[in-house]
């Protein structure tokens, strides 16, 4: 993670999703890893150091959000952060910090909690913005996610952590077992994965997809309205992580980019 990865806007989201980022990693947990409570200890530090206050990360992340809202209030959201502050300024290593951090603290659960397994990429898909996602027979992925793929609303997603949204074919047939008018791209997945059980996923595991790619899973994906129109009445809740868990689209980080196409196996490990 670096400056040159975030523009004022997602500076601020990535901070601001940080304890509830928290509280989906360390699920299942009964006592944290000692790498875990180290990243923890030093999420503190950093955030206490851009000017958090506090005994939770609730608050600690509060004032450090309000300022970088400042920021993007006054220079615009989309202003890159490397052009407005200075690496060493305490905002921009909070930021990355909060980043590396969760990462890090992760993929510690994930040695002790994940199993590996494998899976196959039934479906590639990007927008231009909105859903349902248009598939695809190959695409690149790089830091940002896909090519071609870009969100129409930009104050909920497009962070580093959210360069790629998952979801699975056989949790895809369930919703329309329900009942419910979901079709492959309708919930956004930019990949359609199958094999796999997908209870099974959490942030920290790693993809091994293709022969280039490696993903690592950053966080659940809150549903949002943008997907109200494939479920019935409208509850999008239904693949909400706190609610249905193991129902919910997972975020996933570019460790290494490439070409994806149908067809990929997926490996996936706790790393």
């Amino acid at each position: 993670m670096h400056a040159g990865m975030y523009d004022l806007g997602d500076a601020s989201a990535t901070v601001r999703t940080t304890p509830r980022r928290w509280r989906w990693l360390t699920d299942g947990m009964d006592r944290l890893p000692g790498a875990v409570a180290v990243a923890l200890e030093a999420l503190g530090d950093v955030l206490e150091a851009a000017g958090g206050r506090g005994g939770d990360l609730d608050s600690l992340v509060a004032p450090v959000v309000t300022s970088l809202r400042q920021l993007a209030d006054e220079h615009g959201p989309r202003t890159a952060v490397a052009d407005l502050l200075d690496p060493a300024d305490p905002l921009v290593i909070a930021t990355e910090e909060c980043d590396r951090l969760l990462s890090l603290a992760a993929r510690a659960v994930c040695v002790e909690l994940a199993s590996a397994t494998t899976a196959e990429v039934v479906r590639v898909a990007a927008s231009t913005g909105g859903v349902p996602k248009s598939a695809l027979s190959r695409v690149r992925l790089g830091p940002g996610g896909l090519e071609g793929d870009t969100q129409a609303d930009r104050e909920h997603h497009g962070r580093p952590f959210q360069a790629v949204c998952l979801f699975s074919e056989e949790r895809l047939a369930a919703l329309a077992g329900e009942g419910h008018p979901v079709s492959p791209g309708s919930l956004g997945e930019n990949l359609l994965l199958s094999g796999a059980e997908w209870s099974l996923f959490r942030p920290g595991m790693r993809l091994a997809v293709g022969s280039e790619v490696l993903l690592e899973l950053s966080a659940y994906v809150p549903p949002c309205r943008t997907v109200a129109g494939s479920f019935l009445r409208g509850r999008f809740d239904r693949i909400d992580p706190d609610k249905h868990p193991g129902w919910a689209r997972c975020y996933a980080w570019v460790v290494h980019g490439g070409e994806v196409r149908p067809g990929d196996r997926v490996e996936v490990f706790a790393a």
